[in-house]
């Protein structure tokens, strides 16, 4: 069972941040999620939020700045700023960070309710200049992105997001559309719910799971990846010993 670091290690470290993508990374998890936006002059950013207010302090929205500007604002409110300055970081920057580690990224396109026009192709560009095509996974709650994603890069892995409701019969749907994996919110999921994607062959990467009788219920499922705030917890909770 693959530990998805959420926003990075976003328990303990800023969210979507290269501070919090470091101490997953520490933390022995076996991958990363972030999040994609678009900024003014078309960079793509690192940011959960459309608007910036949350994470910054900040008015305005992500797309209302240049790449420049952003990477002028730090993203450590939610942890009160005693991190010091850990400014929002672009995927450049990510991309050239892990590069050279082992572990895989869930890249998830923010594509609503604001749309960026060719953020597939920017993004995909990037993961081909860094050479990590074979360590990407692309999600989305947009179906659209999701499908043009697919026709622009059919051999890369892709997971549809949802929330909501229980969705019965969901893998075969997710299996037809040609996606390999569904992000569901944990409270959505039951024991038929994953048997079912299963028996379709689509792998479940769950979100987000934190607490410790939730990372056993996962475990006993047979979930694929847990998408989590605390990596450490996780690994604790599964058995797996402390990270070197």
């Amino acid at each position: 069972m693959d530990i998805i670091a959420h926003r990075g290690y976003s328990g303990a470290y800023p969210e979507n941040t290269m501070l919090a993508f470091r101490r997953a990374v520490e933390a022995g998890a076996d991958a990363i999620e972030l999040d994609v936006h678009l900024s003014s002059d078309g960079e793509v950013m690192i940011m959960h939020d459309e608007a910036l207010a949350r994470t910054t302090g900040k008015d305005g929205a992500v797309s209302d700045f240049t790449r420049a500007e952003l990477e002028s604002i730090s993203a450590g409110k939610t942890k009160n700023g005693i991190f010091g300055f850990t400014p929002i970081p672009s995927l450049e920057e990510y991309l050239s960070f892990i590069s050279s580690r082992g572990i895989y990224t869930n890249i998830e396109f923010k594509t609503a309710p604001v749309y960026y026009p060719g953020i597939e192709e920017k993004v995909l560009s990037l993961v081909h200049r860094f050479g990590v095509e074979d360590r990407v996974l692309f999600s989305s709650f947009n179906w659209l992105t999701l499908f043009r994603l697919r026709a622009l890069e059919p051999g890369i892995p892709i997971g549809f997001l949802f929330d909501g409701m229980i969705l019965r019969n969901i893998g075969r749907e997710i299996r037809e559309a040609g996606f390999e994996c569904y992000h569901p919110s944990l409270r959505i999921l039951d024991a038929a719910a994953v048997h079912e994607l299963r028996a379709n062959g689509v792998r479940i990467n769950a979100w987000t799971v934190n607490d410790e009788a939730d990372i056993r219920r996962c475990s006993e499922w047979g979930i694929d990846g847990l998408i989590t705030n605390e990596p450490e917890r996780v690994r604790a909770a599964i058995g797996i010993g402390a990270s070197s």
